[in-house]
């Protein structure tokens, strides 16, 4: 009895933590781009600047930008900081705000593209070699389900000639907003720059 009651313990945490795999929505980088034509240093000092006029995602994601960078030495100022209303935050705007500032460069982000992303499963050919997963009763219908996905662009550009310097995209499922997604994007953002060696 007390094995039965292990093994069944077992298969629960285990189907518990495919479920919590499963259910975190993933979140790639694809693309990856930096300008050959810049040769300058690393920057120290960024405004960043989150295009959306949704509030309770433009401070957050400014503020984590800020926090992250700032724990790898680079000064920042957040757009929301200085244009509280971001249809007041052109960009003549920023450059006239961030001259006296010492801002190297700007590093801005905005939705790309949202869509539904469609995935459809079932045994394949590789998985019908084993007989554990022989369908006994006639073949199973493919699990068909659909998620949302949005595709978040980022560009860095210079701040003496506003000229690109790099972008990156990333692509997110299931897209909510909550802090971990938030954190879990500028990290990868982060990480990115400092393998590009711009921060």
């Amino acid at each position: 009895m007390g094995k039965t009651r292990i093994a069944i313990s077992g298969i629960v945490l285990c189907a518990a933590a495919l479920m919590t795999l499963s259910c975190a929505s993933p979140m790639r980088l694809t693309d990856n781009w930096r300008n050959s034509t810049y040769t300058g240093p690393a920057f120290k000092k960024i405004m960043i600047v989150a295009l959306t006029k949704h509030v309770d995602l433009r401070q957050p994601i400014e503020a984590e930008f800020a926090k992250q960078l700032k724990s790898r030495g680079v000064e920042v100022a957040t757009c929301h900081e200085y244009f509280p209303d971001p249809d007041k935050a052109t960009r003549e705007d920023l450059i006239k705000v961030s001259q006296g500032m010492g801002i190297e460069a700007y590093l801005i982000m905005r939705v790309l593209e949202t869509g539904t992303d469609v995935l459809t499963s079932g045994p394949s050919d590789t998985t019908m070699d084993k007989m554990t997963y022989m369908p006994w009763f006639g073949p199973g219908k493919p699990m068909t389900r659909q998620r949302e996905a949005v595709t978040i662009e980022s560009r860095l550009y210079e701040g003496k000639t506003t000229g690109i310097v790099w972008r990156s995209t990333v692509d997110a499922v299931n897209p909510t907003g909550s802090d971990d997604q938030i954190s879990r994007f500028v990290s990868l953002v982060v990480k990115t720059l400092r393998d590009k060696k711009l921060i």
